[in-house]
């Protein structure tokens, strides 16, 4: 990164004709600029002994005189650590077979099996435009396209925007689609088929997965008063397509023992229609800003959700504050969610052990703290702990199932180092 009022300072002017000349591309031009924001931001998050991801973000914002404006946002990020495969703890050592079908990895007695062999890279642009038709209504739209190992997706984005009472009042209609590709290495495998042995061949489903995803939104803003704002929006979500994780298995397990027999692939629906209703209260308190929000979430594969979320700016200066925030969340199982079939039943429709499917309560906790700099460049910090936690010794679990811990507690530290600054 630059040092504040060095490099960055020289290269204003020629950033500025290039950031211009690439909003001509989208036919946002023939206009002066107004103001230039660049943003970036560097994120750590870890998992205890399971997932690590570390996260770079840049974008810019450019706005001009005519109240147009573009902006330009890429992130990439790195995903490495072992990986929960939906198979559960054995009194024996368990051996499973990497999901390229060469090689294995084992899991010690008692222990939740992890793929120790995940490994993903992401690379993801967007950008889009605010075009105001007349002067209470605005037309946004934007592109998206991501790419990584095995999954690409490609997407675009419109609002329609109008403010009423004086400005006080702004309603919004929001539309998305997103065309996703999934190429999981060594094929997809066939619903419920045994996972085989490492070398052996196995008959897959023919070409890569495809999924749609379209959302419809409604969104309106209210000031209340000089000091209070509030937001509520709906947002219908319609997904059709491979939704099964290729990579999950489950386990077949004794019906006396409890010991795993076998382990067979997942199967998910193709369809899931998703109701999402969003509020948001922020209230300026004179120095301080407390902001409050809720989310509730339903779906048709059974699922359902609620999320509070909780933060308070305390701005202990003119150039510094410090935001703690805490956030609930609760989340139902899914109907086709079991930790483990028993050798004998039959078979459901659709199964799947991923733990982000099961009923679960998770919080976050944090702290933000923000300055403006003597150039007038802003530098932030931001530490928080999640916690995840679920249903870790059933009532009827079987056999030894009983002794282990079916949904251990996912912990993770997430550290992020945020700078910005103006043209």
């Amino acid at each position: 990164m630059a040092q504040p009022g060095v490099v960055v300072a020289a290269t204003n002017n020629n950033f500025r004709k290039a950031l211009v000349a690439a909003c001509g591309l989208i036919g946002i031009s023939g206009a002066a600029a107004e103001a230039v924001e660049v943003g970036s931001a560097l994120m750590l998050y870890r998992e205890a002994d399971r997932v690590k991801v570390l996260e770079g973000v840049l974008s810019v914002n450019h706005e001009f005189n005519s109240g147009k404006s573009a902006n330009f946002k890429i992130v990439f990020d790195t995903m490495t650590g072992p990986s929960a495969n939906g198979a559960t703890p054995a009194s024996f050592v368990q051996t499973f077979t990497r999901p390229s079908g060469n090689g294995s990895y084992q899991t010690p007695v008692g222990d939740t099996p992890l793929d120790d062999t995940f490994h993903d890279s992401r690379f993801a642009v967007s950008g889009g435009g605010v075009l105001p038709l007349n002067r209470l209504t605005d037309l946004s739209a934007g592109l998206y396209v991501s790419s990584e190992f095995d999954y690409s997706s490609l997407g675009a984005n419109a609002a329609l925007t109008r403010d009423f009472n004086k400005r006080s009042t702004t309603l919004a209609l929001r539309t998305s689609y997103f065309h996703d590709t999934i190429s999981p290495k060594g094929g997809r495998p066939i619903p419920f088929a045994a996972m085989p042995d490492a070398g052996s061949n196995q008959p897959r489903l023919d070409g890569d997965g495809t999924k749609e995803v379209t959302d419809v939104g409604l969104a309106w803003t209210q000031v209340l008063n000089r000091s209070t704002i509030a937001q509520l929006s709906y947002t219908f979500s319609m997904v059709s397509g491979y939704q099964t994780d290729p990579y999950k298995v489950i386990s077949q397990v004794d019906a006396t023992s409890g010991d795993p027999d076998n382990y067979l692939f997942e199967s998910r629906p193709e369809d899931r229609a998703r109701h999402v209703l969003f509020g948001k209260v922020n209230h300026h308190l004179g120095r301080d800003i407390v902001g409050m929000s809720y989310r509730f979430m339903t779906d048709d594969w059974g699922i359902l959700s609620h999320t509070v979320d909780l933060t308070y700016r305390w701005n202990f200066s003119k150039t510094k504050y410090l935001r703690p925030h805490f956030r609930y969340y609760h989340q139902g199982a899914a109907d086709f969610y079991r930790r483990y079939l028993v050798t004998g039943d039959a078979l459901p429709g659709n199964v799947s052990a991923d733990y982000r499917l099961g009923d679960m309560i998770a919080y976050t906790i944090g702290l933000k703290h923000g300055r403006t700099l003597g150039n007038g460049h802003n530098l932030s910090f931001r530490l928080e702990y999640y916690m995840q936690t679920g249903e870790s010794h059933p009532a009827d679990a079987i056999g030894v199932l009983k002794d282990f811990d079916l949904y251990p507690t996912v912990g993770a530290i997430m550290f992020q180092v945020g700078y910005s600054f103006g043209l």
